[in-house]
């Protein structure tokens, strides 16, 4: 009897392992402004093409998690879910509008730096950030979504022209 629960619990372990792929189409996202927002955070605009906020909902009836809104500052493209950015702004997706064929939302973005010790460190020091963001030409973003019981994921790549993060930081 050991042996059959052995069986039983390891299976039970396997199958939790088990993630299914969403059937979510491939989300493009548009810049539509990055400016200083209200509490003193950058704020990036951008449209969809699907509702980020209902799309496992839509597309596989089920729940999620509020969508995050991650751009890599250190030249890091690896934006899977076993893999960390070390240098990154991140903020939860917010609905402002919708149309039939297009949805717009924002993000306060918040900076962060992670350690080799994994922990992290907000650093909301835009003097610091800056020279971060000069050393490219655009920077990489993806919108994460998760739900359980499935994969990550994440839309295709948005892309922020450095200058325009450089000059509103110099505002």
């Amino acid at each position: 009897m050991t042996i059959f629960r052995s069986l039983i619990y390891a299976s039970i372990l396997l199958c939790t392992a088990c993630a299914k792929t969403a059937s979510i189409p491939p989300a493009d996202l548009a810049l539509s402004s990055f400016e200083l927002g209200p509490n003193s955070l950058y704020t990036i605009t951008f449209t969809s093409n699907i509702n980020l906020l209902k799309a496992f909902n839509i597309y596989e009836n089920a729940n999620q998690l509020t969508p995050m809104l991650t751009c890599s500052l250190d030249h890091d493209l690896d934006f899977s879910a076993n893999h960390s950015i070390n240098v990154k702004a991140e903020g939860r997706v917010t609905a402002k509008s919708e149309s039939k064929t297009s949805y717009a939302f924002i993000t306060e973005l918040i900076f962060y730096h992670t350690n080799l010790d994994g922990t992290q460190l907000d650093q909301n020091s835009y003097n610091v950030i800056k020279p971060l963001i000069a050393t490219n030409i655009l920077i990489p973003c993806k919108v994460r979504i998760t739900a359980y019981g499935y994969k990550a994921y994440y839309t295709n790549t948005l892309l922020i022209p450095s200058a325009l993060m450089m000059d509103q930081m110099s505002k």
